[in-house]
């Protein structure tokens, strides 16, 4: 299936604007035909920035655009579920953004309808495809430090309420916060490079918002390795580090956007290596989809990732709820 895939774009916001959109459009082998969202005016405004030679107001006419084949679910995440379930009826392929719905019920909904259909779905997990997280997961299947025995994540992604969008320091619509709107890229990279999580304790805690602000978890995995999930919106220093200690080494990602990564053997002086890139965030993410579309190979982040994702998501604010410790 040597076919361009030709996006339509439903929630040409922020995340769109800043970085999806790009990518949709400049992928080999992908194009971006034309996008969606409520307000027509900042539709149209999406549309002559990204030079897109269509611009809509409701999901449904995008949806029913016949050059489009290919559609980027971006809207707010308590819209995930009713977009999949107008699009999946088209057997068009759908790249849903994170974390999928607002809870692991809407999760598996979105992947069943998507199967029901036979819908290529792929969830916007696009971390696991950066260069530095592939050399993180060659490193580790290659034992370079071992057994992994203990991780920690910092993540540090400063927020001010955004009178734009709401929705994001809604409960209601967006889900939940920091564990939600930025951790779940963290929960997803735990699993991707560790393995499954078997159980959870958690304090989450706010001061502006609704929704939780800061979060500290403690994950015991199934291999035995102990992770440490630290996350908040309230500090503006940018951090975003991933440590793993083994037992032959170690394994720093300094800062994994700048894709800044430092081993350590036990036997051999530290090694730095740099993966940067000068692209927007989803690029490895289209190209792996296009690879996987045309030479006929399932969809490189599938719906259950979502799923697993909230269930852990939802474990840790069920732990820190209820003061307890959540076995998955």
């Amino acid at each position: 299936m040597n076919e361009t895939l030709r996006w339509g774009i439903i929630g040409a916001g922020n995340v769109a604007d800043t970085k999806s959109g790009a990518a949709l459009a400049q992928v080999a082998g992908s194009e971006l035909v034309a996008v969606m969202r409520r307000d027509a005016a900042k539709a149209q405004d999406f549309a002559e920035r990204h030079q897109v030679r269509r611009w809509y107001s409701d999901a449904e006419s995008l949806i029913n655009d016949s050059e489009v084949n290919a559609i980027y679910i971006a809207s707010p995440h308590n819209l995930h579920l009713p977009h999949v379930q107008l699009a999946a009826p088209k057997h068009k392929i759908i790249l849903c953004e994170k974390p999928t719905g607002i809870s692991a019920v809407e999760a598996q909904t979105i992947n069943e309808v998507c199967q029901r259909h036979d819908v290529f779905l792929v969830i916007a997990y696009y971390r696991r495809f950066w260069a530095v997280t592939q050399k993180m997961l060659t490193l580790l299947k290659d034992g370079a430090i071992g057994e992994v025995i203990q991780a920690q994540v910092q993540l540090s992604d400063y927020f001010k309420e955004d009178p734009s969008r709401p929705w994001l320091t809604s409960r209601a619509a967006s889900g939940g916060g920091a564990l939600v709107n930025t951790g779940s890229h963290w929960v997803d990279l735990i699993r991707y490079l560790l393995g499954e999580v078997a159980e959870v304790t958690a304090f989450c805690q706010s001061s502006r918002f609704e929704i939780d602000e800061t979060i500290g978890a403690q994950l015991r995995l199934q291999s035995g390795a102990l992770a440490s999930l630290n996350i908040t919106l309230g500090s503006p220093p940018r951090i975003d580090v991933i440590d793993l200690c083994g037992t032959r080494g170690r394994m720093t990602a300094t800062s994994l956007q700048a894709g800044e990564l430092t081993l350590v053997r036990h036997d051999a002086p530290p090694e730095a290596m740099h993966f940067p890139r000068n692209t927007v965030n989803h690029t490895e993410l289209v190209a792996e989809i296009v690879a996987a579309h045309r030479a006929g190979r399932p969809s490189p982040v599938g719906g259950a990732e979502a799923v697993s994702v909230w269930r852990i998501i939802e474990s840790i604010y069920r732990a820190s709820a209820e003061k307890t410790r959540i076995t998955l």
